[in-house]
């Protein structure tokens, strides 16, 4: 038996119950979440009956970083949506490795000593490039999908047109099944390319070790050719560098860099090992040195955190708001994740679990962080450096990136606390 013929796609009361979670009665007092409950589903199943057919359109959009983004208006429209998506899975064979594994097998890769070339690849507008007609098209043939879900997936694609949307509605969370579906005969292509040695892609960055015998022009052709109607290369986001040779022993003691790249938040740099190093092996095999770090954009982003957190306290002068910015940048804490409907782990660590031991991008953010509690330099720090008496300095210089990684120290701040300490930062 399938495995969409033994899962119930219908929407029911029965169904969309089991897409109720606890978020849905955060804030909500004990004694009112059972009228709540049943409210929910019987607006649920009304709209799901109707298409999403309301007086007022069930979408609305918002900027964010350049794009639009798009929300569900309704409570009820949401648990249509979680069903909707769960019928999607059920029926199709979407797996995909997550952020850290494909890091780890990235790494792995790269210690090898063959030649091979990596190709790190963005798709432009990747949400809002689909094209609507082949959207539909690839949903209605996906054998086992009720009649009804497609119909909706239908109703919503247009709902998201007739406000002037288009490809997916970025931001709904059946947005990235639909594309990971408009996108698996692409992933296929490339993993079968006899020149690919690795393939991967997280939602639109791509990641691509070959050969190194292919002919980059017409590679990346191909691979354009590939790609869903609508969709094309980014070429401002386009790093290509190879090994072109087999790897060999250094001269010296310090290995040049061999090359060098970003992706999902870290920074790869491969080199060729040295004298010593490539001695000191039992089985004579030569591999090459991957070292990870923080990528030089979210480094950038973290001093920014910095300096606006002290441009912040030269304003107010509010020396605790200040304190907990630097320990919620330098520590980890857990946060509320409304789509898991519970807390996740996250900070300095548990971002970057996976950097070398002898990493510098985390030297590197704690001189700039003693910098801008002791410097009397620059428009921000020489303000600073006067309002923050010693004793509050000392506090600060005790907080580390460095400590707050190796450690996996941990602090506890209130969801509102979180959005005070955020407040600075937006932009």
């Amino acid at each position: 038996m399938s495995r969409s013929s033994s899962f119930d796609q219908s929407f029911c009361i029965k169904t969309l119950e089991r897409v109720l979670s606890k978020r849905d009665f955060r804030r909500v007092p004990a004694a009112d979440q059972a009228a709540l409950r049943d409210q929910l589903l019987s607006q649920a199943l009304i709209s799901a009956i109707s298409y999403f057919d309301h007086p007022s359109t069930p979408l609305a959009g918002f900027p964010l970083k350049g794009k639009t983004v798009y929300r569900l208006v309704r409570h009820q429209d949401e648990l249509v949506e979680r069903k909707l998506r769960l019928n999607l899975k059920r029926c199709t064979s979407l797996s995909a490795d997550s952020r850290s594994q494909i890091v780890k097998n990235l790494k792995l890769l790269l210690e090898e000593g063959v030649p091979y070339r990596v190709y790190r690849l963005d798709i432009r507008s990747f949400f809002e490039s689909f094209q609507k007609n082949h959207i539909l098209n690839a949903v209605t043939s996906i054998k086992g999908l009720s009649p009804h879900s497609k119909q909706l997936i239908e109703a919503l694609l247009n709902v998201h047109a007739a406000i002037g949307g288009q490809g997916v509605p970025r931001g709904l969370s059946i947005s990235g099944v639909l594309s990971e579906i408009m996108m698996q005969d692409f992933d296929q292509k490339i993993r079968w390319s006899s020149n690919t040695f690795y393939y991967s892609r997280y939602v639109d960055d791509i990641i691509i070790v070959t050969s190194a015998r292919e002919k980059e022009t017409e590679f990346l052709r191909e691979l354009h050719s590939f790609l869903p109607p609508g969709l094309e290369l980014n070429p401002d986001k386009k790093n290509i560098s190879a090994a072109p040779t087999r790897v060999t022993k250094e001269s010296s003691e310090i290995a040049a860099n061999l090359l060098q790249f970003d992706y999902l938040g870290y920074q790869f740099l491969v080199k060729n090992p040295t004298k010593r190093e490539a001695g000191s092996r039992k089985d004579g095999e030569l591999y090459r040195k991957v070292h990870v770090d923080i990528a030089r954009k979210k480094i950038k982003r973290i001093k920014t955190r910095i300096v606006r957190s002290f441009l912040s306290h030269a304003k107010s002068n509010d020396w605790e708001l200040l304190r907990d910015r630097i320990a919620f940048l330098t520590q980890n804490f857990s946060v509320y994740d409304p789509k898991a409907g519970g807390k996740k782990i996250a900070g300095i660590y548990h971002s970057y679990p996976l950097i070398s031991k002898d990493a510098a991008g985390l030297k590197e953010l704690d001189r700039f962080l003693r910098n801008a509690v002791l410097s009397k330099k620059g428009r921000v720090f020489s303000m600073t450096n006067t309002i923050i008496p010693a004793h509050q300095k000392r506090q600060l210089l005790a907080y580390s990136f460095l400590r707050g990684h190796n450690n996996r120290s941990f602090i506890h701040f209130s969801a509102t606390r979180i959005s005070e300490i955020q407040s600075c930062w937006i932009y």
